[in-house]
């Protein structure tokens, strides 16, 4: 009788061992399951290649890839509209219709339009997204070599650019280019309206910290996962793969326009892609101009607007807009605007890396 005790204590002993095994084999796998499931719902990275540039998407909360998702589905939808070189995109016939009629648009690509004469008026026409005659003159963008224009062929360019012949209809939501040859190109402030666009759909989905960054156009959400603030370095213009400082942001974005990645060289001057729309000819004087602000669109529009202008009077501008600015002159001058003086910090290691 003693020994089928035993045997019995020894079989339920042996039962409650296999149930504990199993038990715990079972919340091994499943939260195993479970901590791979959040992560991969919390934090997502994302890449692609849009708007001539790689646009990355980072984002850390719950919800974050199908966040990025949906983010990356609007930026696609815009990059097909406002492909200039795409006969399929809303620009292109825009611009195919110049001279002819008006032409009606979808929402997206006539606030962005709107946006751009904003800007144009700001700035007294140095932003201009009139100016693809002479972007397209001076071959940049173009299937043909760069050089440099006649002079006579640069003076009939100009007179098909100017913001204020542009015909904007709110009700009917058409845009109409009143002279033949006349054409947008919104690459100046697209990218910024990109990121403004994915930021914006980041935060509707409670995404409270990420960061969204198209070609020099940077934004910061929130802080990083870690808590600390996005540390973003500016290049040195005029050393490759160098850096002059860092500024941190919380929702804010930096971006910068620079002369230093796509020119040519004719008898000895170099000649940026960056066009003055009033003469007509490449910038001369600043390398880099990087603005600071909350708006992904107005950094992408005055950054250019002040490499267009010049030291003197693009920093009047950023002051007058009440945003920071870091400007690297061509002999290499580095220019801080009166609010970045407290911001910019001199270069140690960059987490991110603004183009």
């Amino acid at each position: 009788m003693i020994e089928m005790l035993r045997l019995r204590n020894n079989s339920r002993q042996g039962q409650r061992l296999i149930t504990a095994l199993v038990l715990f084999w079972l919340f091994c796998f499943f939260g195993w399951q479970g901590y791979n499931l959040y992560e991969k719902n919390c934090h997502y990275r994302e890449t692609r290649f849009l708007f001539d540039t790689e646009v990355f998407i980072e984002a850390h909360g719950w919800g974050a890839k199908r966040a990025v998702g949906e983010a990356f589905a609007t930026l696609q939808e815009l990059h097909q509209k406002l492909n200039k070189f795409s006969p399929d995109s809303e620009i292109y016939l825009l611009n195919s219709k110049a001279g002819l009629e008006p032409v009606e648009v979808s929402a997206l690509t006539f606030d962005l339009i709107e946006y751009s004469l904003y800007f144009s008026r700001i700035t007294d026409g140095a932003f201009d997204p009139t100016v693809a005659p002479l972007v397209k003159l001076w071959g940049f963008g173009e299937d043909k070599p760069q050089k440099v224009p006649a002079v006579e062929d640069i003076r009939q360019a100009l007179r098909l650019v100017g913001y204020q012949k542009v015909v904007l209809d709110k009700e009917r939501r058409t845009v109409y280019l009143p002279e033949k040859g006349m054409s947008l190109d919104l690459g100046a402030i697209a990218k910024g309206y990109a990121v403004k666009q994915a930021v914006n759909i980041l935060k509707n989905n409670n995404i409270s910290s990420a960061l969204v960054t198209a070609g020099g156009n940077i934004y910061a959400l929130g802080r990083k996962e870690n808590g600390e603030p996005w540390k973003i370095g500016i290049r040195d213009p005029l050393q490759q793969g160098g850096i002059i400082g860092y500024v941190q942001l919380e929702n804010e974005v930096i971006d910068t326009s620079g002369d230093y990645e796509r020119y040519f060289w004719e008898e000895g001057q170099r000649y940026s892609h960056i066009i003055d729309p009033r003469s007509g000819y490449p910038v001369q004087g600043l390398s880099s101009c990087s603005v600071l602000t909350d708006d992904p669109c107005a950094a992408d529009a005055l950054a250019t607007a002040v490499m267009v202008l010049g030291a003197e009077k693009g920093l009047d501008l950023i002051e007058q807009q009440k945003i920071m600015g870091v400007l690297i002159t061509s002999n290499g001058k580095i220019i801080l605007s009166q609010k970045m003086q407290g911001r910019f910090q001199e270069w140690e290691e960059i987490v991110y890396y603004n183009q």
